[in-house]
């Protein structure tokens, strides 16, 4: 059975050839993997950064951003049919802890991600817990449905910080801020500005239909969105760059009283100005890790539902699993949006 593994502690990731899985245990379903996202993290992965490197043992099936059929179904699961298309959450809470049991199982202590802490899902056939996993409707195609994991992240950002009629500053322009910048329009934000360097992704921020564009590099960049935001400066900044630097400029152009949401996760410490940017700015400062389950979920649902054209965009390439060194490579070179790799090659072939 083809996989994409960790095998080595080291930059790369390689093609592995896995025993067949046996039937799932109770409270599982195994899937055939259709299609998958290659996510941020897996990058991080690839690269063996320092907070990938502490984090990972290797050897270790990469990929948790997936959609798949139900092939098998364990004792004790019920509400799920052989042959149904299903996504998961890639958190893997404990379900008994106090924040787990008040609705915050999105970060519980104990929590493990799939294809970081266990085997992933990058592999033709993955095994699955049954409470983790969410049906798709037959309306919402594959490559989309692969991405549900991502959006969410997105989602999760955007409705957390509130930006309904706010000046808005998405700071990133991968895939995760390109679906920011998306649902932060589709909610209501008073504008919408996305910060990015590459000349590639600013195009597709370009095609989403929001107020600015803008290269931070550029040193019109700041009086730019100054004059989007009417002189204030942003009253929400998502930062998804996981850039040090990024978001020390971010905090010095929030408005004072802003809230700042962070997603992206800094390859290392990153050092802050507490006291001159955060304290006596006001600013509130948000830390998103994940989706609300299942909350979150269904705003995904409806937002794939309502608006498929717009995360068409921001999915620009979808290459066949054997090619996921193509798909890394793409983003090295910043290239692309989001990659999406086709598993359901293996079953074309068997077919």
């Amino acid at each position: 059975m083809f996989a994409i593994a960790k095998s080595k502690a080291e930059r790369g990731v390689w093609s592995v050839d896995e025993p067949e899985l046996q039937k799932p245990e109770p409270g599982m379903v195994m899937v055939d993997v259709i299609a998958a996202g290659i996510c941020g993290t897996d990058y991080h992965i690839y690269r063996w950064d320092q907070w990938s490197s502490g984090r990972i043992r290797t050897p270790m099936v990469i990929g948790h951003e997936f959609v798949g059929r139900v092939v098998a179904i364990g004792d004790d699961v019920t509400g799920f049919e052989i042959g149904e298309r299903v996504s998961a959450e890639c958190h893997i809470a404990c379900g008994t802890c106090a924040l787990c049991r008040s609705g915050n199982a999105h970060i519980c202590e104990k929590t493990e991600i799939i294809g970081v802490d266990r085997p992933g899902i990058f592999r033709e056939k993955a095994i699955i817990p049954a409470t983790n996993l969410w049906k798709v409707p037959d309306a919402i195609p594959d490559h989309h449905a692969a991405v549900f994991d991502p959006v969410g992240n997105a989602m999760h950002m955007v409705a957390a910080a509130d930006v309904r009629a706010k000046d808005t500053l998405i700071v990133g322009g991968g895939p995760i801020g390109l679906f920011a910048a998306a649902i932060a329009k589709a909610h209501g934000a008073r504008s919408v500005t996305v910060q990015e360097p590459n000349q590639a992704r600013a195009a597709i921020a370009q095609s989403l239909d929001i107020d600015l564009v803008t290269n931070p590099r550029h040193e019109n960049s700041r009086s730019d969105i100054l004059d989007v935001c009417s002189g204030r400066g942003p009253d929400v900044v998502l930062e998804v760059s996981g850039n040090g630097a990024a978001l020390n400029a971010a905090l010095d152009l929030a408005a004072p009283g802003a809230t700042v949401a962070l997603l992206g996760i800094p390859g290392g410490p990153v050092e802050l100005d507490l006291g001159g940017k955060v304290v006596m700015k006001g600013i509130r400062l948000l830390g998103i890790t994940g989706r609300r389950m299942y909350e979150t979920w269904f705003q995904v649902e409806a937002f794939m539902l309502k608006y498929p054209e717009l995360i068409e965009k921001v999915i620009t390439h979808r290459l066949p699993a054997t090619d996921f060194a193509a798909g890394f490579q793409l983003m090295d070179d910043g290239a692309c949006g989001k990659v999406v790799l086709d598993f359901d090659i293996f079953k074309q072939e068997a077919a």
